[in-house]
């Protein structure tokens, strides 16, 4: 990961471009605002008007060596780019170091979630989760997708770990409160984000699809387990209706993206463990992509507040 400091210079450094913007400045000349990563790291980063050119081959998604010089601009570092070249067939090695990736190992996420579908009693909830989760779509893209395009779990293997992790919380919740369905419950909890296999397109790019954008990934989580009951024979409709009724209310209110709100113990519980999730890798990824000096975070305009660092 990269870790700039004022007046370092980078030579040739492979970065990854989220962003490229054409802005004008006070002085009515145009230049390029760039957002540039390494890892979980993003730095802003400018093209002043003089050099505009340079970055004629540059877009959102690609990998590129960038020459310039880090400096410090109202407590951020932020590079100004000298020249800059993008990278065609990078590497595969240089993908996995440049790209936000999980901690965790594809290998161990599958294994855990393999573990929890075990867990499972009801025969009927079993095969539908075994049945979705051994389906090509699901199989080549859960564990490599982000849980988000921005705000959490937004890198490779993000989505896969975020489930594991509300998985996991809904596990602990059915220990403390003994009158949760826990085959409901954790059934709901490892497929409730599963629409963003369909809604988000694959790393580098991580960006909304056209069908995600218009239907977004809560109805195609329902279609998908709609469509996977339809194959599990004699699937019972009242289990269904409430795997239904979890995916659909998990984001807990309607404001926040759901058609209805929670009204069963099960999807209440999926709610507040998916918010948990979601909120303490949201803060934590702030804490880390942020490249100030302070101890504490720049504004965050999602979270509304500034966010400690450690």
């Amino acid at each position: 990961m990269l870790n700039l400091t004022a007046n370092d210079k980078l030579e040739g450094q492979p970065v990854f471009i989220r962003q490229i913007l054409k802005k004008m400045g006070q002085n009515n000349k145009e230049y390029y605002h760039l957002e540039v990563s390494s890892g979980v790291k993003n730095y802003d980063a400018k093209i002043w008007y003089n050099k505009l050119s340079i970055a004629r081959e540059i877009t959102p998604g690609c990998i590129a060596y960038i020459w310039g010089t880090a400096r410090e601009f109202k407590g951020t570092i932020q590079i100004h780019i000298d020249n800059i070249e993008p990278v065609t067939n990078p590497a595969k090695e240089l993908l996995e170091e440049l790209l936000p990736s999980s901690s965790l190992e594809e290998m161990k996420l599958s294994d855990e979630i393999d573990l929890i579908i075990e867990s499972i009693n009801t025969p009927e909830i079993k095969s539908l989760l075994k049945y979705i989760f051994k389906s090509p779509e699901i199989k080549n893209g859960f564990f490599k997708k982000a849980a988000g395009a921005e705000i959490h779990h937004a890198y490779v293997g993000g989505l896969a770990e975020h489930t594991l992790e509300v998985a996991k919380t809904v596990i602990h919740f059915c220990s403390l409160f003994k009158y949760i369905n826990y085959d409901i419950a954790v059934a709901a909890a490892l497929l409730h984000d599963i629409g963003k296999v369909r809604e988000l397109s694959d790393f580098p790019e991580n960006r909304y699809t056209t069908d995600g954008r218009l239907l977004g990934h809560i109805y195609m989580g329902t279609e998908i387990l709609n469509s996977a009951a339809s194959q599990i024979d004699n699937f019972p409709k009242k289990i269904l209706v409430e795997l239904q009724h979890c995916i659909l209310s998990h984001h807990g209110t309607q404001e926040a993206g759901s058609p209805v709100l929670p009204m069963t113990i099960e999807a209440t519980a999926l709610h507040h463990a998916d918010k948990a999730s979601a909120e303490i890798n949201g803060f934590n990824l702030a804490i880390q992509r942020d490249c100030g000096t302070d101890e504490w975070t720049e504004y965050n305009s999602i979270y509304k507040r500034y966010i400690k660092k450690r």
